[in-house]
């Protein structure tokens, strides 16, 4: 580090009683407009270096003209991912001296090569003004007002920084004291990107059509890329497009800025609507030790289903008392159809030979659920 002393004063900082107009309008980018005052310290003009020359008054620079170089510390700054803000720090030694050098456009823009007035403290910068905060050192800005010229900045065609360069100037806590200074990163140029995207593809899909033509199927894709935040990504039949009735491969490609492709595809079935129906026997039986009735049907499926069958059996007893029973069984139906059968307990008596009352349903989820429900007379048989 190469310092000059102006009249350092080490103090706390004190806000200025003194209005400090600031206009309500930001000026976009334009030509650069900040000149740094005259300093004893030649400031470079490549490399990376953070350069500041604090007047007197200035609680953050404390009136001292001070250069950090890559030559005696470690000076790095990368951009935001957005694009909006430039974040950097000079640390010399073992934190003999740290600095941090926060930019950033309005929210909602790109930092680009022109002058920004009107900044706020990062990051507490209100809508529509930029953001800038030089700290270090231990001593910081509650709040502050100030502007900032990029004078260079370039990307890798990858979007990596390689060189950001900026001059500001901040008056801390409202005051008329300032820190002007100069921040420059060169970084060296990435290697070559020959990483192809990730693709994320959802795996092969079934999907039930509401009829045997076919039907319209959303699925969704997503590629990734440790280079390009914007991978471009397409896939053929697009998602949303109509699917026919029976398999169709989705085919899908993804591209990074550097033209590495991935490509990778996956299987859309759709089916026709699942045919399916309950039936139950008009006849049954009766044990009548036991008093436990048997009643039985049919479930009709157009594919396989898992089917639960459940319901209620009511008889009239002597012409003033019902017995009742309830009962459920899980059915592996296969097409196009499966018999079922079940005994049923008495809640509160026996069953006997004679006309029982069974309101039975069934339920099923596959590509999508399914519903049946039957109220029939069974007649009981004894054995």
């Amino acid at each position: 580090m190469t310092t000059k002393t102006g009249r350092p004063r080490w103090r706390t900082p004190i806000l200025a009683l003194a209005a400090f107009v600031v206009a309500l309008f930001v000026v976009s980018p334009a030509a650069a407009s900040i000149t740094l005052p005259p300093g004893s310290i030649p400031v470079p003009t490549s490399g990376s270096f953070l350069y500041m020359n604090s007047e007197p008054d200035d609680y953050i620079g404390q009136g001292i003209e001070q250069l950090y170089t890559s030559a005696d510390s470690s000076i790095t700054g990368n951009l935001s991912d957005d694009g909006g803000g430039f974040f950097a720090s000079a640390i010399q030694g073992a934190y003999d001296h740290w600095w941090y050098v926060n930019i950033t456009a309005p929210a909602g823009e790109q930092l680009t090569v022109g002058s920004y007035e009107n900044a706020e403290r990062y990051p507490f910068n209100s809508a529509g003004h930029p953001g800038l905060s030089v700290y270090g050192d231990g001593r910081g800005c509650n709040t502050l007002t100030g502007r900032f010229d990029v004078n260079d900045l370039q990307r890798a065609p990858t979007g990596e920084l390689l060189v950001f360069d900026a001059t500001f100037e901040q008056h801390c806590e409202g005051g008329t004291a300032a820190l002007y200074g100069r921040i420059r990163v060169e970084n060296p140029p990435p290697p070559p990107d020959t990483t192809p995207p990730t693709l994320t593809l959802p795996g092969d899909m079934s999907v039930e059509a509401p009829n045997t033509t076919g039907t319209n199927v959303d699925y969704y894709v997503y590629a990734n890329d440790d280079r390009d935040p914007n991978p471009s990504l397409s896939c053929t039949p697009a998602s949303g497009s109509f699917f026919p009735v029976g398999t169709t491969t989705v085919n899908c490609q993804a591209e990074d800025e550097s033209g590495n492709v991935a490509t990778g595809s996956f299987l859309v079935h759709v089916v026709p609507p699942l045919q399916f129906g309950l039936a139950v026997n008009k006849t049954g039986s009766v044990n009548q030790k036991t008093g436990v009735a048997t009643i039985s049907g049919t479930l009709t499926c157009s594919r396989e289903i898992s089917v639960d069958v459940s319901g209620t059996a009511k008889q009239l007893f002597a012409r003033r008392v019902y017995i009742t029973g309830s009962f459920y069984l899980n059915v592996d139906c296969k097409a196009p159809s499966t018999k079922w059968s079940v005994n049923v307990t008495g809640d509160n008596g026996r069953f006997g030979g004679g006309d029982l009352s069974a309101a039975i349903d069934a339920y099923g989820c596959e590509l999508s659920c399914h519903s049946d429900s039957v109220t029939q007379t069974v007649k009981l048989t004894g054995k």
